[in-house]
C-alpha cells in the first residue's frame, strides 16, 4: 500500500488518466507494475504514439495501418524529426485509470499511514472522505481535496456544515504549489499537501492550529503525545553501536549503552503495540528493571534531555517518557504508536556493553575495583538481555537469545 503512495502526486498530476503503456512507463518507469491493477484496456487503439522529439501540436506520431496488419507510427512533422517506428496492436492498447479503485487503494493507504479510523462520509464531486483523526481529544474528520481549481474553500465549507464533531481537515491536492497551512471559521484546517512519498500528512500541523498552546503545555502534560515526533531504533554490527534517531537526528548518549537503549527500546516497544493513541503504551517500571525511586528511567530521560536536537529542546526531549498521573507505577514513550520504527537490523543486534571496559592491550583489569566492575557488568547484560526478550515478544525484530 505505501508503494501507491510513493506513485500518488505522479498520477494526480495527469491532465488525462489514460494512455498507452510506453506512457504510463514514462511516468512511472520501475513503479509501472504498481498501476497494473487499475488500469482498464479500452477497446478502440490509439491514433497517435508518444515522440521522442517534440516539437510543435503536429506531435506526436500519427499511427498509420498499413496492409497485412503492419502498423506504423510516423513523424507529425512536416520535416520529420524521427524514424518511422514499426508497432503491433498490443503497443496501441489504451489503458485508463479505473478512478474508484485507485482511489479507494491510495486513501486505504493514507489512513494506515496516519493511524486513521474509516469514514464514512458523503462530499461533493473532487472531495474524497480518507479517514477520522483522533487525537488530543478531537476526532477530526480528514478529507483530500483532489482538484486544486474546484474552489477550495467553498467545497470544505459545505463539507463542515454537513458534519458535527471538533472541526475538519482538508489536505490539498498531492500537485498544488506549497503554501501556507491555514485555520478557517468553524474549526477548519487547510494543509499543504506532503512533499514526500511516504504517506505521512503532518496532520500534528492541524492539532497545532487548532490548539497553539499544546506544544508548551505537553511538557507538562502527563498525558500528552508528541504527535510530530518519530523514533527509529537500528544497530550497526560491524561498529558495535546501537543507534536511536528521533525526527532522523542521532542521540549520541545511546550508542554504546545497553541497558538505556534496551530500556528505550522496550518502552517503544510497548508504545508500538497498542494503537489506542491517547490512553495506551504504559509500562509497570518493574517491567523496565528500575527500583522503586525510578533512577534507572530518570538515566534514560538525561540521555534523552542532552540529545542536543535541532528541532527539540532539551526539556521536551525529556518530557518524551511520561510518567502517569495515576501513581501505579508506570511510564511510556510519549509519541504516535505509527511514528515508531524498529529496522530490520535488529535483528543483528549484539550487546556492547562490555568492551567500552577492555584496556587497549587486551589485557585483564587489574584494579582494586576489578572484581565490582565485572559484577556490574554482568548484571547489566543480564537486564539488557530481558529487556530484548521482552521486546522481541512485543514484535521488534530481535535476535533470539538476547
Amino acid at each position: 500500500m505505501h508503494d501507491l503512495i510513493r506513485v500518488w502526486r505522479r498520477v494526480e498530476a495527469l491532465p488525462v488518466p489514460a494512455g498507452v503503456d510506453l506512457q504510463w512507463e514514462e511516468l512511472l518507469g520501475e513503479d509501472r507494475s504498481l498501476l497494473d491493477p487499475y488500469l482498464k484496456p479500452e477497446q478502440g487503439l490509439a491514433t497517435s504514439y508518444p515522440c521522442p522529439h517534440p516539437v510543435h501540436d503536429d506531435c506526436p506520431r500519427r499511427v498509420v495501418h498499413h496492409g497485412a496488419g503492419e502498423i506504423v507510427a510516423v513523424c507529425g512533422n512536416a520535416s520529420p524529426q524521427c524514424e518511422p517506428l514499426k508497432l503491433s496492436r498490443r503497443d496501441l492498447v489504451i489503458r485508463t485509470l479505473k478512478t474508484a479503485e485507485w482511489i479507494e487503494a491510495v486513501t486505504a493507504a493514507l489512513r494506515g499511514a496516519n493511524e486513521l479510523d474509516a469514514l464514512t462520509l458523503e462530499t461533493p464531486a473532487g472531495v474524497v472522505a480518507v479517514g477520522l483523526l483522533r487525537a488530543r481529544g478531537k476526532r477530526l474528520p480528514v478529507i483530500w481535496i483532489r482538484d486544486e481549481d474546484a474552489g477550495v474553500d467553498g467545497l470544505i465549507r459545505g463539507v463542515r456544515a454537513s458534519i458535527d464533531g471538533d472541526g475538519l481537515v482538508a489536505v490539498l491536492p498531492p500537485g498544488t504549489r506549497r503554501q501556507a497551512d491555514k485555520l478557517l471559521p468553524g474549526a477548519i484546517v487547510v494543509l499543504s499537501p506532503p512533499e514526500e512519498g511516504a504517506g505521512d500528512l503532518a496532520l500534528w500541523r492541524a492539532l497545532d492550529l487548532l490548539d497553539p498552546s499544546y506544544r508548551e503545555t505537553r511538557v507538562n502534560d502527563p498525558l500528552a503525545v508528541f504527535d510530530e515526533v518519530s523514533i527509529e531504533f537500528a544497530t550497526i554490527p560491524d561498529e558495535r553501536r546501537h543507534v536511536v534517531r528521533i525526527n532522523g537526528h542521532e542521540l549520541g548518549g545511546f550508542q554504546k549503552s545497553d541497558v538505556k537503549f534496551m530500556r528505550l527500546l522496550y518502552l517503544a516497544a510497548a508504545r508500538a503495540a497498542d494503537s489506542d493513541v491517547d490512553g495506551g503504551g504504559w509500562v509497570k517500571k518493574t517491567k523496565l528493571q528500575d527500583d522503586d525511586k525510578n533512577h534507572e528511567t530518570e538515566a534514560v530521560r538525561f540521555e534523552l534531555e542532552k540529545g542536543h536536537h535541532p528541532d527539540l529542546r532539551g526539556d521536551e526531549l525529556k518530557a518524551l517518557i511520561k510518567t502517569s498521573p495515576r501513581r501505579d507505577g508506570t511510564v511510556r514513550l510519549a509519541v504516535r504508536p505509527g511514528r515508531i520504527r524498529f529496522d530490520e537490523s535488529l535483528a543483528h543486534l549484539e550487546l556492547v556493553g562490555e568492551q567500552q571496559t577492555q584496556p587497549a592491550t587486551g589485557k585483564r583489569r587489574r584494579t582494586p575495583g576489578a572484581k565490582q566492575l565485572a559484577a556490574n557488568l554482568q548484571q547489566g547484560r543480564q537486564v539488557a538481555e530481558e529487556l530484548l526478550a521482552g521486546a522481541r515478544k512485543l514484535g521488534v525484530p530481535a535476535p533470539k537469545g538476547g
